[in-house]
C-alpha cells in the first residue's frame, strides 16, 4: 500500500512540476522476471524510474541510507534493500537473485554512485551479475535529473525529465567488457533520444 500509494504523489509531482515524460514503455516485459540497469546522476533516479515503470520495482540502495531506523522502515515498504558498497556484497547478490526467481523486476545502477551527469564505468561485480541473472535486461537512460537535483543541491527545481526504455536484451554471455560496452552504448544512446 506505501508504494502505490508514494507513487501515485510521485507520478503527480512529476507530470506537475518537472513534465514527465515516458517513451518505450512498451518494450517492458508484462511478467516475468527483469532486470532494469540505469544511468544514474541524481537521488531523484529510482523514484523516476518506478513511476515510469509498468510493474512494481524493487531497488538496491547503499546501506548508509538504512542507518536511519525511520529511513530504512520507508525504503524497504518501497522495496529497496541495501548493498555494501566497495565489497562483494553476498547477501544483496542472493536477494537479487531470488526476486529474480520470484519473477520480479529489480533496478540496478550500474555505476555504482551518481555521476556528474556523463554516464561514468560500470562497477565489474554488477556487469557479471547481468550475466550470471539469465533474464531480459532492460535499459533505461534518463535525462533530466541532473539538471534539476545534482550531487550537492538541497533541494530539486523544476525541470522537464525524461526516461526512456529499451526493448529487452539477453546478456547470457559474452565477456564482461563487451557486456558493459553494449549495455553503456545503448544507455547513451536512449539519453540522446530523450535530449
Amino acid at each position: 500500500m506505501i508504494y502505490y500509494l508514494s507513487k501515485a504523489i510521485a507520478l503527480f509531482l512529476l507530470l506537475v512540476f518537472f513534465r514527465f515524460r515516458v517513451r518505450g514503455r512498451e518494450h517492458f516485459p508484462r511478467s516475468g522476471p527483469c532486470l532494469i540497469v540505469a544511468n544514474h546522476s541524481s537521488y531523484l533516479d529510482p523514484i523516476v524510474v518506478g513511476c515510469a515503470c509498468p510493474r512494481r520495482v524493487y531497488f538496491v540502495a547503499k546501506e548508509e541510507l538504512f542507518r536511519n531506523p525511520v529511513a530504512a522502515f520507508f525504503l524497504r515498504q518501497l522495496g529497496a534493500f541495501p548493498l555494501r558498497r566497495g565489497e562483494k556484497d553476498v547477501s544483496a547478490i542472493k536477494r537479487v537473485l531470488s526476486l529474480l526467481r520470484e519473477g520480479k523486476v529489480v533496478c540496478l545502477f550500474p555505476e555504482g554512485t551518481r555521476n556528474q551527469g556523463e554516464v561514468s564505468d560500470f562497477k565489474p561485480g554488477v556487469v557479471k551479475l547481468l550475466i550470471k541473472a539469465g533474464v531480459p535486461v532492460v535499459v533505461a537512460g534518463i535525462r533530466g535529473t541532473f539538471e534539476s537535483f545534482p550531487r550537492g543541491r538541497s533541494f530539486p527545481k523544476p525541470f522537464p525529465i525524461t526516461v526512456a526504455f529499451s526493448p529487452p536484451l539477453f546478456l547470457t554471455s559474452g565477456e564482461p567488457e563487451a557486456v558493459e560496452n553494449e549495455v553503456k552504448s545503448k544507455m547513451k544512446e536512449l539519453i540522446q533520444i530523450v535530449s
